[in-house]
C-alpha cells in the first residue's frame, strides 16, 4: 500500500513538472493558443555571445517597435518570438530547430550566428519544410543547396562580402601579392575560396594561404611565416577574439604590410576595438552596414540601441534588426500561416529595411538570396570610419598605412 501511495504522488509530482515546463515557451516567455510563434536560434551563451546577444537584443527592439505601431498582430494573433541558445554548437543548433518545429510548433524560424549552426539550422528546417529566414551565417553553401524553404537577406554569401573590396583594390591599391590567413569554419573557408579566387582572376600573386585553428592563442609562428613573404596586403578572416590577437601580435612582432582588411565579422566590433587596443588603427575590414548609411531608420537604431544596451551594435545587430522587420512583413502577406503559405509570401518579399532593400531571389547558383550592398571601414582614432565606396565615404582612407613604429 505504502508503494502504490508513493507512486501514486510521485506520478503527480511528475504530471505537474510537465505541466510547468510545457508552458515556459523555449525562452520567449509563456506560449498562448493565440500566438503566431516563431522560433529564433542564436548563441546567447558560450564563445559567440557577444554577437547572439546583440542580435537577441535588436530583435526584441524591432519587435516592440512593431508592436507600438500595432504591426505584430496577424489575423488577430499576436507574433511571439521564442528564443532557443544554440551555444556556438551544431548538435545544440540542430536540437533546438527540432524543438521549435516539434515541441513549440512554431511556423517560421529566424537567427543563426555562426555559418556551422546556420547551416545546420537551414538543413534540418528544409528536412522539415519549416520556412527559414537566416539572419548572419553567411557561407556560399547555405543558399546553394537549391533548399526552397531556406531564404537569407540581411547576410551576403561569403564570397560576396568584398564587392565593394574589389573596387577599391582595382582602383587605389593595385596589389601584386597578398596573404590569405581564415579560420577553419564554414565563414573563414567559404570567404578565404571566393577571396583567392578573385585573386587568381585578377593575376594577383598569393604569397601565403593558410587556415588557423578558431579560438588559438599563439599566432606568431604563423605571423612569422607570413612575414617572410612579404606580403604587400593581408586579408584576414577572424572572429571578434583571434581577430584582436593577431593584430596586437603582428604589433609585437613589428609585422608592416601596406593594408590589412579583415573579411567583416570580427575585425568591425566594438569588441575588437577594445581588445587589440592601439593595434587596431587603420585595420579595415568588409562590412554590410554602418550606421552613417543613408537608409532611412539606420542612424536612430544605431542611436537607440547604444542609448538602451550602453554599447554600440555593428552590422550584426542591424541584421537580426532588418530581419524582424522583414518577418513581420511576411507573415502579415501570408494568406495562410503554413508552410508553403509563408514560404511564398518570403518569396514575394519587396522592403526596404536598415539594411537596405530586401528581396529574395535566385542568381548565381544562389536561391532565395538577397543581392548584398557591401562597405569598406577602417579604424581611425577609435572609430570606425566608411572609407569606399567614396560617395558615402565619412572619411579619407589611409593607404599605406603607416608602420607600427611610426603610429
Amino acid at each position: 500500500m505504502k508503494k502504490a501511495r508513493w507512486f501514486l504522488l510521485t506520478l503527480v509530482l511528475i504530471m505537474g513538472l510537465a505541466l510547468l515546463v510545457s508552458g515556459c515557451g523555449g525562452g520567449g516567455g509563456a506560449q498562448s493558443a493565440d500566438a503566431v510563434k516563431v522560433g529564433i536560434v542564436l548563441p546567447i551563451t558560450g564563445s559567440e555571445a557577444m554577437f547572439g546577444t546583440m542580435e537577441k537584443n535588436s530583435f526584441e527592439m524591432a519587435y516592440e517597435e512593431l508592436k507600438a505601431a500595432g504591426k505584430t498582430t496577424v489575423n488577430g494573433k499576436q507574433i511571439q518570438l521564442l528564443f532557443e541558445d544554440d551555444q556556438g554548437k551544431q548538435d545544440v543548433a540542430k536540437s533546438a530547430t527540432e524543438k521549435l518545429i516539434n515541441q513549440d510548433k512554431v511556423v517560421m524560424l529566424s537567427g543563426g550566428y555562426s555559418s556551422a549552426c546556420t547551416n545546420v539550422i537551414a538543413g534540418s528546417a528544409q528536412a522539415m519544410t519549416t520556412p527559414f529566414l537566416a539572419v548572419t551565417g553567411s557561407s556560399d553553401e547555405i543558399t546553394k543547396q537549391g533548399w526552397q524553404y531556406v531564404f537569407r537577406g540581411t547576410a551576403a554569401p561569403a564570397s560576396k562580402y568584398t564587392g565593394a573590396l574589389w573596387e577599391m583594390l582595382e582602383q587605389v591599391v593595385k596589389p601584386k601579392n597578398v596573404a590569405i590567413i581564415y579560420e577553419n569554419t564554414d565563414f573563414g573557408l567559404s570567404s578565404a575560396k571566393g577571396f583567392r579566387e578573385d585573386c587568381q582572376k585578377r593575376g594577383i600573386n598569393i604569397v601565403f594561404d593558410q587556415a588557423y585553428e578558431h579560438g588559438a592563442i599563439d599566432f606568431k609562428p604563423m605571423l612569422a611565416n607570413m612575414r617572410n613573404t612579404n606580403p604587400e596586403m593581408i586579408f584576414a578572416v577572424s572572429y571578434v577574439m583571434d581577430a584582436a590577437m593577431i593584430v596586437k601580435q603582428m604589433k609585437e612582432l613589428d609585422f608592416n604590410t601596406n593594408l590589412f582588411v579583415g573579411g567583416g565579422a570580427g575585425y568591425t566590433m566594438p569588441e575588437f576595438k577594445e581588445n587589440a587596443g592601439d593595434a587596431s588603427e587603420y585595420i579595415s575590414s568588409t562590412t554590410l552596414w554602418v550606421p552613417s548609411v543613408t537608409w532611412p531608420g539606420a542612424g536612430d537604431y544605431f542611436k537607440n540601441y547604444k542609448q538602451k544596451y550602453g554599447k554600440e551594435p555593428d552590422y550584426h545587430g542591424a541584421q537580426a534588426y532588418a530581419t524582424m522587420y522583414v518577418i513581420a512583413d511576411a507573415l502579415s502577406r501570408a494568406q495562410e500561416l503554413t508552410n508553403t503559405g509563408i514560404q511564398k509570401a518570403l518569396k514575394e518579399t519587396d522592403i526596404e529595411t536598415i539594411m537596405g532593400p530586401i528581396k529574395f531571389e535566385d542568381w548565381e547558383g544562389y536561391t532565395n538570396q538577397n543581392k548584398p550592398i557591401t562597405y569598406v571601414v577602417q579604424w581611425k582614432k577609435g572609430n570606425l570610419e566608411v572609407i569606399w565606396p567614396e560617395n558615402v565615404k565619412s572619411s579619407d582612407y589611409t593607404y599605406p598605412v603607416p608602420k607600427w613604429r611610426e603610429r
